[in-house]
């Protein structure tokens, strides 16, 4: 075989090396042999911070393209991003300067965003991150120690002095001593406060729970009274020129009837003179003493009867309360006799609906089933009550046990709020504290209470808030509503 000439073989070796240092340049060069792949997008920057063209984009850590330009517009560096096609960037997507370390190369990172539209060829990259300033940054960190200087300098001239140092260090001993005491306290107190807190927390629970389940109701209160103040709002100028008319009416019948009102008038004057004369059984009634005083002290006898009869005062109130525990309504009926303004006796029914609970636990195939049957039960109160001026105790039955209560009155008897606490031997079912009660009850008319508050507040599994209203009634209005009840007539 006949061997290759050197001249053959250095030429082939010149060949090869050209061909590499060819390709090498390319590469380096940024030269693309063929059509360059992927899609432009644009971004623009206030500080580039030393990116080169040709300097990698990378999203999540991988290479994802280059920098193909960077052109100056508008007083910003605006960059020429070439992605790669399989690269997917979305509307929202951001873009920002990175290092790989401390001294590393710098490169552009792509965030790709989630909201579409997909960005296309040609679109611009409005989320941009803006690189730190390093020489802005020291400008900024100088200026700041010049302030902490300065203020070093103004504590050192104020509290340099003696008298300065000895106040300071007073000041800090009585800091000690006052963090040392509020530790104290704290300590001390700390069940109390987490015990009032917790009941606190259960109480905003429970009225938010009422608000909750009675939104319906609240808002066809609130709904009522809109329609009311509208009614009253259109029909209130007819009621105003009704009583006008009246007044006007009333003023004419005294015109008309002003002669009979005279002659009336007369006559009583003439009746006085007799009288004043000692004529007639009145007349003798105010000239004989002694008829005068048989006569004084008989009305002094029966005046004394009659003011006993007065002062002794009757109130009927029917009054029915929603619970929001048991989820159902609990009745009450009271009569109160006052014989005087500072004592009463309270005579009351109540229907309490969790008046029995019954407990009945089944075991089927190794499952415990527990069941509780709950009865209305009717239950009586009678209670004595002594009032303080503004305040009132109260003992006795309450709701079939005994029990005590206090009241005190606000806005001349139109409010009241009440603590009542009975069942002293936990006989109601699951009950570890006796049964407590607090409410506010509030006259929005003559004869109509509102009323609301917390049940059962020392038994958590009971414990629940209430909402309801009442009629209460006095003799005297009792009296009136029968007197003026048409009577049937008879065949």
């Amino acid at each position: 075989m006949k061997s290759f000439s050197t001249e053959l073989k250095v030429g082939a070796f010149s060949l090869v090396i050209l061909t590499l240092l060819t390709y090498m340049t390319f590469k380096v060069g940024g030269f693309e042999w063929v059509k360059k792949k992927g899609y432009v997008l644009y971004a623009e920057f206030k500080n580039i911070g030393g990116l080169d063209e040709k300097t990698r984009i990378k999203v999540a850590g991988v290479d994802a393209g280059t920098i193909e330009k960077i052109q100056l517009k508008d007083g910003k560096a605006r960059l020429v991003i070439r992605v790669n096609r399989d690269v997917v960037l979305y509307s929202d997507a951001s873009v920002g300067i990175k290092a790989t370390g401390l001294l590393g190369d710098k490169y552009l990172e792509i965030k790709t965003g989630l909201t579409k539209p997909e960005l296309k060829d040609g679109d611009t990259i409005k989320n941009v991150q803006e690189v730190i300033d390093i020489d802005d940054l020291v400008r900024n960190l100088s200026g700041v120690s010049s302030n902490i200087s300065t203020l070093a300098s103004a504590l050192s001239e104020s509290l340099g002095t003696p008298e300065a140092k000895k106040a300071l260090k007073e000041s800090i001993l009585n800091i000690k001593d006052i963090t040392a005491g509020l530790k104290e306290t704290i300590a001390v107190n700390d069940h109390k406060m987490r015990t009032t807190l917790d009941n606190i927390n259960n109480l905003i629970t429970s009225i938010n729970d009422l608000v909750e389940k009675n939104k319906e109701p609240l808002t066809t209160t609130v709904s009522n009274i809109k329609d009311f103040s509208a009614s009253l709002k259109t029909e209130g100028p007819d009621l105003v020129a009704n009583l006008n008319k009246a007044a006007k009416e009333l003023k004419e019948m005294v015109e008309e009837n002003r002669p009979t009102i005279k002659n009336a008038a007369q006559s009583i004057d003439n009746i006085s003179k007799t009288i004043a004369q000692g004529e007639g059984t009145l007349g003798k009634l105010v000239k004989d003493d002694r008829l005068y005083e048989s006569v004084n002290k008989a009305a002094e006898g029966v005046n004394k009867s009659i003011s006993a009869i007065d002062r002794f005062r009757t109130f009927i109130t029917f009054q029915t309360d929603y619970l929001t525990r048991p989820k159902d309504a609990k009745g009450y009926f009271y009569v109160t006799l006052q014989p005087r303004p500072d004592k009463y006796y309270i005579l009351g029914i109540v229907s309490d609906p969790v008046g029995s609970v019954t407990t009945t636990t089944t075991t089927t195939n190794g499952v415990t089933v527990k069941e509780e049957k709950v009865e209305q039960k009717i239950e009586f109160t009678a209670q004595f009550a002594k009032r303080f001026n503004n305040a009132a105790l109260r003992a006795g039955l309450t709701e079939s046990t005994f029990g005590a209560g206090a009241d005190y009155f606000l806005f001349n008897d139109k409010a009241k709020v009440s603590v009542d606490v009975w069942d002293f031997s936990n006989n109601e079912d699951e009950a570890k504290n006796p049964h407590a009660k607090v409410g506010v009850d509030y006259f929005i008319f003559k004869n109509v209470f509102l009323s609301a508050g917390a049940d059962n507040i020392f038994n958590k599994k009971r414990r629940g808030a209430y909402v309801g209203a009442g009629l209460k009634f006095e003799d005297e209005d009792v009296k009136y509503l029968f007197g003026t009840i048409p009577k049937i007539p008879g065949r």
